[in-house]
Order: C-alpha cells, then structure tokens, then sequence
C-alpha cells in the first residue's frame, strides 16, 4: 500500500511536470534560461519526455527501479545545477521553509507531507499486525 501511494504520487507529479511544460512553453524556456544552461531548448525536450514517459511507468508500475533510478540522477542534477546558478539566494532565502504561504508551491509542498505521513501510518499499521 506505502509503496503504491508513493509511487502512484511521484508518477502523477512528474507527469502533470512534463504536461504542464508542454502547455507552458515559454515559462520553461525562462525557467531553464535562468540557469544559463547551454542547449535549453533541447534539454527541456528531454526533460519533458523524462517527465512524461517517467511518470506514464511510474503510474503504470513498469520498470520503476529503473525510472526511480534515472529520477534520482535527473533530480540530483537538478539540485546541484540551481545550487551552481543561484546558490547564495538559495540559502539566504532558506527561512521560506518554516512559512506557510498560500501558494501553489507551498499547498503542494505541504501535500507531499500529507502524503509521506499517510504513507509512514499505513507502514506502522501495518507492522503492528504483524
């Protein structure tokens, strides 16, 4: 149960990420311009087919150890590249964490707890009948 919620989660997040690209070009062509990636044009298509396709697996339950895997390297990059572009407003900004705004950042932020939290119950649960 844990692991399918979880999954099934990413799978749609990264999905609706992918859809979301693709229906909002520009807003990526800003958003990967902000990191002075060379390439941008053809790195956000393969974002998007990452995200689709991904996703598509991860909801489908096929080859997810894979597509966990390559969601790992693609999300480390990731972090690793915004900590290169703007690293010094990352961490001067960190307090954002600790405040509730009614964003869509921070209403997604928190439903991922909600969900992790869901997941961690139903694994306790779940151990405590055994």
């Amino acid at each position: 149960m844990k692991n399918n919620l979880l999954r099934l989660f990413l799978g749609i997040t990264f999905l609706s990420a992918g859809i979301y690209r693709i229906f909002n070009w520009n807003q990526a062509v800003i958003e990967f311009s902000r990191l002075n990636l060379d390439g941008a044009y053809y790195l956000i298509l393969l974002i998007i087919l990452l995200e689709v396709v991904g996703g598509l697996l991860l909801i489908f339950n096929i080859k997810t150890k894979e597509v966990l895997l390559t969601f790992s390297v693609f999300i480390t990059i990731a972090l690793i590249t915004a900590f290169m572009a703007d690293g010094q407003n990352i961490i001067s900004n960190f307090k954002e964490l600790f405040i509730f705004t009614p964003s869509p950042t921070d209403t997604f932020l928190h439903f991922t707890y909600l969900v992790i939290i869901i997941s961690l119950l139903g694994s306790i649960r779940k151990n405590k009948q055994i």
